[in-house]
């Protein structure tokens, strides 16, 4: 290869990167300042330490704040209306066990805990409060941009996503199937016949009156049986962007199912809606009497699947809240590891990389400033990553791409350290390039074949951090592979022209003389 092509190649990888850098790094007004540009780097979705939790106290119904209880102007007879329990008031004419009332909270915070601990989120916390209320926290999931207020639409979309969350996943009560039409009539265990009328005196116990997001009125389908004999779980899935839910029913259940979509498919409504407590979750269109083990739905989105999935099997499997909750309010906080934490860690990240370009430059000279572009390529393959699969930034995540990154050095460290062996034993530049490669090719390829496999494992079987550590060492260890063996080809590219193949970036043959 002439000089020419090799500067012109190096050149020409140079400005790649430099491009890909800059949209990597800098965020920049457009429109005449009216809209701005964020980086690749700003739209990385950040763990709680460097974007803060969304959160949210659940009250059981007749527990109030203090600031609720000032509010009062009965002042005469608060006091003997409610208790003090830490700084809440609970209202003694609901509750006359104020034991049972603790008991039953922290039982609820054990549910809860197990709910959420099923989302995979980095991290979360779910801890009662004052003995009678319950904190819960979950990640923001905001990016950069988004936590510094540069991106409303994907503040409000994460904010959105995490309320859902919580609101979905706190549902209280059991898990019923309902009806708006009263005209429905069903067999209970003795053979009666049950109507939903909720006119007629004796049906009560049958009505369970509660209401859809548009107001209307729905009826229990399940006559006061318990919903875990007819489910034996409910699960979600989503695969690419369409998401279900699945109930899979029990041999009872299956009969029970078949009887009543044959009478709903008949009623004015056709629609069955699945409730846990007086909060509905999601509904199904009845257009033909099923009989089938399991049933799948159709749903919004992942997010809403996953809630919903959540807490109907937590709620058939015993796991239904005790209590009944007052509706919850959503707020957020600040970053756990401070205001600029993310900003820190990218600039921290940035100086471990300079280093290592630092340290290559002044071992390898102008192989080694070929090299450190490479590296800068691996740095921004994991960058573009992170932002495309929306995968969330934690110091556990970074440290796996970092020991990537140093995969990706000691390979070609290895290789490296080869070439300079053969180069000194008084083979040409190109003689000690191709035999080196050749003889670390096994260590090099072992190297990374078992390490992806150990990250796919963890990827697949893992959640949360631990998951989203393992997709990152996947891409990270496959970009160290591909960019090993790019490596090879640029160090064709640029050591072609030399001259004296003896001598090239700070290796030579070593000359005896004779004694």
């Amino acid at each position: 290869m002439s000089k020419a092509k090799s500067v012109v190649i190096t050149v020409l990888l140079a400005l790649a990167v430099a491009v890909a850098a800059f949209f990597a790094a800098i965020s920049f007004p457009v429109a005449n300042n009216v809209k701005r540009l964020n980086s690749i780097a700003s739209n990385i979705h950040l763990g709680a330490r460097y974007s803060g939790y969304a959160y949210t106290t659940v009250y059981p119904e007749g527990v109030i704040t203090a600031e609720e209880y000032g509010g009062i102007l009965d002042d005469e007879n608060k006091a003997d209306a409610y208790e003090k329990v830490g700084s809440l008031y609970v209202e003694k004419e609901k509750y006359s066990d104020i034991e049972q009332l603790k008991a039953d909270v922290a039982a609820d915070a054990r549910i809860l805990n197990k709910r959420f601990g099923q989302k995979g989120y980095s991290s979360y916390s779910v801890a009662v409060e004052d003995e009678v209320s319950v904190k819960i926290s979950v990640p923001t999931n905001f990016t950069a941009a988004a936590y510094k207020y540069h991106d409303d639409s994907s503040r409000s979309a994460s904010l959105s996503e995490a309320s859902a969350a919580l609101k979905g996943i706190t549902a209280y009560g059991e898990l019923t199937l309902r009806t708006s039409d009263e005209s429905i009539e069903l067999k209970d265990a003795d053979g009666n016949t049950i109507t939903y009328e909720s006119s007629k005196k004796g049906k009560d116990k049958w009505v369970n009156v509660a209401k859809t997001s548009d107001g209307s009125k729905t009826y229990s389908l399940a006559g006061g049986d318990d919903a875990a004999e007819y489910f034996k779980s409910v699960t979600s899935r989503t695969v690419g962007k369409t998401a279900v839910i699945t109930f899979n029913f029990t041999k009872e259940g299956r009969e029970w199912f078949k009887e009543m979509t044959t009478r709903a498919v008949s009623s004015s409504s056709q629609t069955i809606y699945f409730f846990v407590g007086d909060r509905q979750l999601v509904n199904f269109n009845c257009t033909e009497a099923g009989d089938r083990s399991s049933l799948t739905l159709q749903a919004t989105d992942s997010g809403t699947a996953q809630n919903s999935a959540i807490a109907m099997n937590s709620a058939i499997n015993g796991q239904a809240l005790t209590l009944t909750y007052q509706d919850i309010s959503v707020k957020t906080s600040s970053a756990t590891g401070g205001e600029n934490a993310a900003l820190l860690l990218f600039i921290a990240s940035i100086l471990v990389l300079v280093g290592l370009v630092v340290l290559l430059v002044v071992k390898y000279k102008k192989l080694g400033a070929v090299v450190s572009l490479i590296a800068f390529a691996f740095a921004l393959i994991i960058v573009y990553a992170l932002c495309l699969l929306n995968i969330q930034v934690t110091f556990a995540v970074v440290l796996t791409a970092m020991l990537c990154l140093a995969l990706f050095v000691i390979s070609n460290a290895v290789v490296f350290a080869e070439v300079r062996r053969l180069t000194e034993g008084g083979r040409t530049i190109q003689a000690s390039i191709k035999d080196a490669y050749k003889n670390v090719i096994m260590t090099v390829s072992d190297m990374h074949i078992v390490l992806v496999i150990v990250a796919i494992l963890l990827a697949t079987v893992a959640a949360g951090e631990v998951a989203a550590c393992g997709l990152i060492a996947v891409i990270g260890v496959v970009a160290s592979y591909v960019l090993y063996w790019f490596t090879r080809f640029m160090w064709y590219v640029i050591s072609s022209p030399v001259k004296d193949k003896f001598k090239f970036a700070g290796l030579k043959r070593v000359v005896y003389e004779d004694d």
